[in-house]
């Protein structure tokens, strides 16, 4: 709901509260649960079509962005685009615009393209008639009605179409040409300077993606300011706003999702053993099923059109980034709607506060102090009953703060009356703790977030991209392979067994040369590298992501390897490391997580294989030795503690890993405090390895740290004999 002070009658709801809705039938319900809530005896029920409106609000255009024109961005292929026909229109747009430039059109290239007559004013006269009767009720219908019928209505939306339907026009040849900044232009001097067929199909598509926008739909609110005037928000390029913005936004993503997309249409499709089969399946269908290839297409280009208008408009440059979640660029559109002075309150995932897609728009509201709550909760004691219980969000305040009110880890609305699990923080609290992203620490106190902010400022973090000497330990990132896109290259025991292929350890060798075990998070844990297997796994445990733990005896051999559920080539793997690193073993970190877990931060250190998403590596260019103290580093209680305080979902990516503490690889080489004879990095290396190598296939992280370890050949001879 929206709500601007500017309406003022006695019903609040009819008279300065609106609402944006997806569907006719959504509308409908909206005004019936309204009428009922406020209904009075002798009176007729009010009319709300000025208040209650149907369209996508996600998908619009601005007076700041028509001003610029259509972006290049906009010729970007999608589904069913013709590339080279993209390039042409690109060119040629950008041909226009800079022919226009030459001509000395700056003014009507750069100048607010909006002539909307005298709209706002009749639109605030509508709002301002009575409706206490059902004669007063018509003639509101009536004019209202004149109202969108009107050649200035009519004429400021068709130039807002055309502007975003220059993102999803299908370029294809089909149509003689796009809109291009010429098509713009001249619709923007006459609407029927076009033919008929280019009118029709911008508004064939303004329907089908429900193209919404704002100061249009209410004038009276989002005020489009007079030449040569200044908007007060500039980037909009309106002035005004509303008062207050209440909502509970959809969670989904904006990509089509395969799977939820072929459940009812074709099972067999969704339930393919994994994406690489699943997508045969999908490039069949032209031959298999034709009328389901059409509709997947369609679907797929509806998607990828929101999609590319959601990051390529300049609409949401802080959020439409990365795999776009609705939440995030609903949160974005809440702080654009509303006047400076205006209060936000919505529900969303806690991704909007630690999440790294979401890190520019929660670093802006910290840097413009525009942050003033955020309330986490986990939904363990069932606040949404059909929700998993696992599952948390947060209630995010939106207005002019010089601090943020913070509180973390509440199950109950009441939780928020505990004083002591409320903590402050200002915008250079939040520089202190996460330099890079500005995103939100979740501490469960205030003594929490004192403790932590000390420890911060004392040894600073992992890596603070602001800085140039920021990288302390020279560390590069990567995620090795994706369990989903490169399953192609995965191959099973089963197919290594049907090619003749000979198992020696975990590695398979023979005519289709060496093959390397997949290793996945959830075989790794702290100081061992063999901590759960594929070998005998039931379907039970693999339905829950479990695998059996190997045995204190299985440990106590070293020729005793983990079985991976896949192998990959050594081809590709070596040439997944090249140019990043040459050493014979890996260090690491599990993504999946959460901060209830007995260990937040799980980190391991595992031989040159192949590694799986789940499993992100940390490649250090500093010497083993020292490797080895960071190695250590991650998995002590005091990092753990500091790690559960950063992570609000269920993953700990690079942007959270980068940001916790750790101590600077000089210090390492300064005498030991507690032991003169060492430095602390001697003093700590002969400890991991003890606990590290402890098979064969870590022998050369071993060796590079200088620790020969066992007889290969007596631990070998040792162990058949037990």
């Amino acid at each position: 709901f929206f709500f601007s002070s500017r309406r003022r009658h006695t019903r609040y709801w009819r008279d300065w509260s609106s609402d944006v809705c997806s569907s006719d039938l959504a509308a409908e319900l909206c005004r019936v649960a309204l009428w009922l809530e406020s209904m009075e005896p002798g009176k007729p029920l009010s009319f709300l079509d000025h208040h209650v409106k149907v369209g996508n609000s996600l998908l619009g255009a601005t007076p700041a962005l028509m001003a610029k024109g259509i972006p290049d961005e906009a010729f970007e292929p999608i589904e069913g685009d013709d590339k080279k026909l993209c390039t042409q229109y690109r060119k040629a747009n950008k041909r226009e615009r800079e022919e226009a430039l030459k001509e000395h059109r700056q003014k009507s290239l750069f100048a607010q393209p909006i002539k909307l007559g005298n709209l706002p004013s009749v639109y605030a006269k509508i709002t301002a008639l009575p409706d206490d009767s059902l004669k007063a009720v018509e003639e509101k219908r009536r004019q209202y009605n004149d109202l969108v019928k009107s050649a200035d209505y009519l004429s400021g939306r068709l130039l807002a179409d055309a502007w975003c339907v220059a993102f999803v026009w299908r370029k294809t040849g089909e149509f003689d040409y796009p809109v291009t900044e010429e098509v713009f232009r001249a619709i923007e001097d006459n609407p029927r300077s076009q033919p008929a067929w280019m009118i029709d199909e911008i508004q064939r598509l303004a329907r089908q993606y429900g193209f919404f926008h704002w100061h249009l739909e209410f004038p009276d609110v989002f005020r489009v300011p007079a030449e040569h005037e200044k908007p007060e928000n500039e980037p909009m390029g309106w002035s005004g706003g509303f008062d207050c913005v209440l909502g509970n936004p959809v969670w989904e993503r904006v990509k089509l999702q395969e799977q939820e997309f072929f459940a009812t249409r074709a099972p067999e499709i969704a339930s393919a053993a994994n994406a690489a089969a699943r997508k045969k399946l999908i490039a069949a269908l032209p031959t298999t099923n034709p009328p389901l290839w059409s509709e997947w297409c369609a679907a797929l280009r509806e998607s990828q059109g929101a999609s590319h208008f959601l990051r390529a408009s300049g609409r949401y440059p802080l959020c439409g980034v990365g795999d776009i979640n609705t939440y995030a660029v609903f949160s974005e559109l809440n702080s654009e709607v509303l006047q400076e002075s205006g209060r936000a309150a919505f529900i969303v995932p806690a991704g909007i506060a630690t999440d790294d897609t979401t890190k520019a728009f929660f670093d802006s509201l910290v840097t413009d102090g525009f942050l003033t709550a955020v309330y986490h909760f986990e939904n363990e004691d069932r606040l949404f009953a059909d929700v998993h219980h696992s599952f948390r969000f947060v209630v995010v305040g939106l207005g002019a703060a010089a601090a943020a009110d913070l509180c973390f880890f509440a199950r109950q609305a009441s939780h928020l009356s505990d004083r002591d699990r409320h903590f402050t923080l200002t915008p250079a609290d939040f520089a202190i703790l996460n330099p890079n992203t500005r995103t939100c620490p979740t501490f469960r106190s205030a003594a929490d977030a004192e403790l932590n902010k000390l420890i911060y400022r004392r040894i600073g973090v992992l890596w603070d991209e602001r800085r140039e000497d920021g990288n302390r330990w020279q560390l590069s990132f990567m995620a090795m392979f994706h369990m989903a896109n490169d399953s192609g290259l995965f191959r099973t025991r089963a197919e290594m067994e049907a090619a003749g292929q000979t198992l020696t350890g975990n590695c398979w060798d023979g005519p289709l040369g060496r093959y390397l075990p997949l290793i996945e998070a959830k075989m790794v844990n702290h100081f061992d590298h063999r901590f759960s297997t594929y070998e005998g796994a039931t379907q039970a445990q693999l339905n829950v992501g479990a695998l059996p733990r190997l045995v204190a005896a299985a440990h106590a051999d070293p020729c005793r390897l983990a079985m991976p559920d896949y192998w990959v080539d050594t081809k590709a793997v070596m040439e997944r490391v090249a140019g990043k690193t040459d050493r014979r073993w890996l260090l690491g970190w599990r993504d999946i997580t959460q901060h209830s877990n007995q260990r937040t931060l799980i980190a391991s250190l595992i031989p040159a294989v192949a590694t799986g998403d789940t499993f992100l590596l940390a490649i250090t260019a500093e010497c083993p030795s020292l490797a080895a103290s960071l190695y250590s580093c991650f998995c002590c209680f005091a990092v753990d503690y500091l790690a559960r305080q950063k992570v609000g979902g269920t993953h700990l990516k690079y942007n959270v890993f980068k940001q916790l503490p750790a101590i600077p690889a000089p210090l390492y080489l300064s005498r030991c405090g507690w032991c003169n004879a060492s430095t602390t990095a001697e003093w700590i290396l002969g400890r991991a390895c003890e606990l590290t190598y402890t098979a064969w296939d870590l022998e050369a992280f071993g060796i590079d740290c200088g620790y020969a370890g066992p007889d290969r050949k007596s631990t070998r001879l040792n162990s058949s004999h037990a």
